[in-house]
């Protein structure tokens, strides 16, 4: 009898203690996330976390923090995986932005020890308003802000690209249909960053003359869970998305086929997108192949429901499939998962290009660099491996430059609308791989880098060495070089910063003319960074396996080269991350007594040199011949720098005594830049 009362004491006791202990397990396998810090929140307004978990909706009412005296708190169990996030105040036009007000990436978090807790800083919000004009260029226009989706009973917003010889043809082109509108053309718009949709798709109609038009639908918001997916799950327990692909097939696609010159068959018919974007593009190939022929599906939300996986048709349809290894929730094993099933069922491999990256994330950034591969290979325009991209720009490898490491790709002649055409030199490190991707170095006098032998002077900077080296030792990130070479005899032109020269009085400039003996001072640095930005660099990521985004994209050059260098990161901060500028050629021109450019450049980079927090900044300099005039001005460089908010963490500016003005010279140290702007990665949070 004893034993049954504590038999029955026990059943009784298992429910509290098997209650106790989950409870204590699910609050010891989880993450607190505290918002210590947070910029003034409006009234009335919560703090939302939104990410990979719930469909990136930008404001889930499950997902709100809780306001506990000055900080906001969220508690998240690690069943979700690994987090990726941000935060808003109800959606994405309110997402939260750096101090500068500009776009921040992803926030990532991996569940590592039980009970964690995440201190978080918000720097500024988006105010939900565009400070920018709508349209970034002449070929994007918006159909309509409101159009009726009889389906779904809401209004939705419509962006139509169409190609640059769209007006002045009378050709029918392809179309893409994309998701997620507020993210392909403009930040101004997005959340998250953009896709680059335009400029990607100018730059495949100038290179390789191929082109189409694309439809951006704008996702709705707080229904953007339930329109893009037509499985139910927990974030979208009215799944609607054979609804919005209804829409897509029997009302958009009708009204774009009747406004625009448009090929209209299946064969000429993408759909793509990604994450959620994904799996509904993956789904409206399925539920409508008569209309889609070309499925795009980029980071697919596999996850939200097996049926997915057992609605799989032998369709005559080719689907490019992207994933990143560095994406979480299952992502890549989903994927893999698909391929699989796909394969296994039937499906044409010839019709299925499957490709996985390397350190590959779930963002815009990530999905933009692979679009142009994907257009191209569903629309069997296939971006060459080997062979130019244009027949006038041949790129072939060089065998006449002798290198230590790795190989280069020479363009003879590259044309330019900006400047004068000129060689153009692409150094690959060994063992370079279209599968892997390359953060991107770009060098002024590119002739001057590789070969003494061939050098004016039989100096080099020995790049190829360094570069190796450095990589090979894991000291920074895999990068290629750009090497643009210089035409001598308009090379001041073509580097001094041009803006700078407006400084002057007109006293100064032609006091400036006669103290360096009436050189032609017609500059051309804007132009050559036009050149650099506008026509090189885009034809660089298209060609090339690159990380294009700003984080990894680099500009360096000594004395005029380091003048146009810093020149580049005050004018497009947006597009470089980081200037080495080697023994910095301050005087401008000629060294000079009373020169007036020194000031004139300094006062420049007061006002334009951008802010720190999101670049690195090198300068350095010797004090043997030229660069015995630069040691003075080697304060004014500092104080701007301070100014500017840079710490020895994000900006050099250094001294190496008895080095004179020479490659011999730059050659010596140059693995303090590289190490400096490529090792640590300074944006990571």
């Amino acid at each position: 009898m004893k034993y049954f009362r504590y038999i029955t004491l026990i059943a009784l006791l298992l429910p509290f203690l098997w209650s106790c202990k989950s409870e204590s397990a699910q609050k010891e396998n989880s993450v607190t996330i505290i918002l210590e810090s947070v910029s003034a929140i409006p009234d009335n307004s919560s703090v939302f976390i939104s990410g990979n978990f719930e469909g990136w909706s930008g404001g889930n009412d499950s997902y709100v923090l809780e306001k506990k005296g000055k900080t906001h708190q969220i508690n998240l169990p690690d069943s979700l995986g690994r987090l990726d996030f941000k935060f808003t105040l109800g959606s994405w036009e309110t997402v939260e932005k750096d101090k500068n007000g500009n776009d921040i990436t992803n926030r990532t978090y991996q569940f590592s020890k039980p009970n964690d807790t995440l201190l978080v800083t918000v720097e500024s919000w988006a105010n939900g308003k565009n400070s920018k004009p709508l349209l970034p260029l002449v070929n994007v226009n918006i159909l309509s802000d409101s159009i009726y989706m009889p389906q779904l009973k809401r209004y939705r917003r419509i962006w139509v690209y169409t190609p640059p010889n769209y007006s002045s043809s009378s050709e029918t082109y392809p179309v893409v249909y994309m998701h997620d509108g507020q993210n392909l053309f403009m930040e101004e718009t997005s959340g998250f960053g953009e896709w680059k949709v335009d400029e990607t798709l100018n730059a495949l109609s100038k290179y390789l003359d191929f082109e189409v038009i694309v439809v951006g639908i704008d996702h709705g918001g707080k229904y953007r869970t339930s329109e893009l997916s037509p499985y139910n799950y927990k974030y979208a327990e009215q799944p609607e998305g054979d609804q919005y692909v209804d829409f897509i097939v029997n009302t958009l696609k009708p009204k774009i086929d009747s406004t625009y010159r448009t090929k209209t068959d299946r064969t000429n018919t993408a759909i793509l997108g990604s994450s959620l974007g994904g799996l509904i593009s993956h789904y409206a190939g399925i539920k409508s192949p008569e209309t889609f022929g070309k499925i795009g599906v980029f980071s697919p939300s596999y996850w939200v429901s097996d049926d997915i996986y057992s609605q799989i048709e032998a369709i005559d349809s080719k689907i490019y499939m992207l994933a990143g290894k560095a994406e979480g929730y299952s992502l890549l094993e989903d994927a893999q998962k698909m391929k699989k099933v796909l394969l296994q069922n039937g499906f044409n491999q010839n019709n299925f290009n499957y490709k996985e990256v390397e350190g590959g994330k779930h963002n815009e950034i990530f999905w933009s660099a692979s679009l142009a591969e994907a257009v191209c290979w569903l629309f069997d325009k296939r971006i060459p491996e080997k062979n130019p991209l244009l027949k006038d720009l041949q790129l072939k490898p060089h065998s006449d430059i002798q290198l230590s490491a790795g190989t280069i790709q020479r363009i003879e002649d590259f044309p330019s609308k900006y400047i004068k055409s000129r060689p153009i030199d692409v150094w690959l490190p060994v063992n370079y791989s279209a599968d892997h991707q390359y953060s991107v170095l770009y060098m002024h006098d590119g002739q001057m880098l590789f070969d003494a032998t061939s050098t004016w002077n039989k100096q080099e900077w020995r790049v190829d060495e360094w570069s190796s080296k450095l990589m090979n030792e894991d000291k920074v990130e895999d990068f290629i070089v750009i090497a643009i070479h210089n035409i001598p005899e308009i090379r001041w032109q073509d580097l001094f910063p041009e803006k700078a020269y407006s400084y002057l009085s007109e006293a100064e400039k032609a006091l400036a003319k006669d103290r360096n003996g009436n050189q032609n001072f017609s500059l051309n640095g804007d132009n050559y960074l036009r050149f650099l930005v506008n026509e090189l660099k885009p034809f660089i990521d298209l060609r090339f396996s690159t990380k294009s985004e700003k984080e990894h994209t680099f500009v360096m050059g000594s004395s005029m080269g380091g003048l146009m260098s810093m020149y580049a990161i005050s004018e497009y901060p947006e597009v470089f991350a980081g200037a080495a500028c080697l023994s910095t050629h301050w005087v401008g021109a000629q060294p000079i007594q009373d020169n007036p450019l020194p000031d004139a450049i300094f006062n420049y980079m007061k006002e334009h040199l951008p802010k720190a927090g999101n670049h690195k900044l090198y300068f350095d300099y010797g004090n043997q011949t030229l660069d015995k005039h630069y040691p003075q001005h080697a304060p004014s460089v500092d104080e701007i720098l301070k100014e500017k908010g840079f710490t020895e963490n994000d900006s050099k500016n250094l001294f190496f005594e008895g080095e004179g003005h020479t490659e011999n010279a730059w050659n010596k140290r140059l693995d303090q830049p590289l190490e400096f702007m490529l090792g640590t990665n300074i944006f990571k949070k």
